[in-house]
């Protein structure tokens, strides 16, 4: 029996820490039907990173993500400080994962 976790479960094993993230913020818009989720991500070494459902760009960045603290951001917006944390650190740990595997390659 599938569960909703599968395909995020699937993409860390077999994935980039990056595409993880991604595949999170893509399963938050379907889960709670959301127009739209990012996560904004400030990890030494890395700098300021905005992660954008459907790996989409910030083109014109409407809502000021580009300026924002970091967090998770959601529309509309879902009350949950449990999830954010949850969401920046894999977010932050997605930077590091991926960053360690290409220095070792």
């Amino acid at each position: 029996m599938a569960t909703i976790n599968e395909p995020l479960v699937e993409a860390a094993r077999e994935s980039s820490g990056l595409a993880t993230v991604y595949r999170a913020l893509d399963d938050l818009v379907d889960l709670y039907a959301l127009a739209d989720a990012a996560v904004v991500l400030e990890v030494p070494g890395f700098g300021r990173q905005v992660l954008h459902a459907g790996r989409r760009p910030l083109r014109r960045d409407e809502r000021g993500l580009h300026d924002a603290e970091p967090g998770l951001y959601l529309d509309p917006p879902l009350d949950d400080p449990v999830l954010s944390r949850l969401m920046l650190a894999l977010g932050t740990l997605a930077l590091r994962h991926d960053a360690g595997a290409a220095s070792s390659t």
